[in-house]
C-alpha cells in the first residue's frame, strides 16, 4: 500500500489514504531525500476525516532516530 505521510513526529505519523487495523502491526517505508528508510510500527487509531491511519513507532535503531531528529516536525 501506499500513503501521503501527512505528519511525522519522533513518535511516529499519520499516513493518509492508508485504513489500517487499530492494533496492528505494519512495517513503514518513508522515502526521504537522503533515501528510503524502513521502520516498524503499530496502528494506534484509524480516521475516516481525513482518510487514514495514526502509527507509532516501535523499536527504533540509532540510525532511524538520526534520520527522523532530521525531518520531523
Amino acid at each position: 500500500m501506499r500513503g501521503t505521510c501527512a505528519d511525522l513526529s519522533m513518535g511516529g505519523l499519520f499516513l493518509e489514504g492508508v485504513m489500517l487495523s487499530t492494533g496492528s502491526l505494519t512495517a513503514v517505508t518513508i522515502e526521504f531525500p537522503s533515501g528510503p528508510l524502513s521502520f516498524q510500527a503499530q496502528v494506534r487509531r484509524v480516521s475516516t476525516q481525513p482518510p487514514g491511519s495514526g502509527l507509532q513507532f516501535t523499536r527504533l535503531e540509532s540510525q532511524q532516530l538520526d534520520v527522523l531528529q532530521r525531518h520531523a516536525k
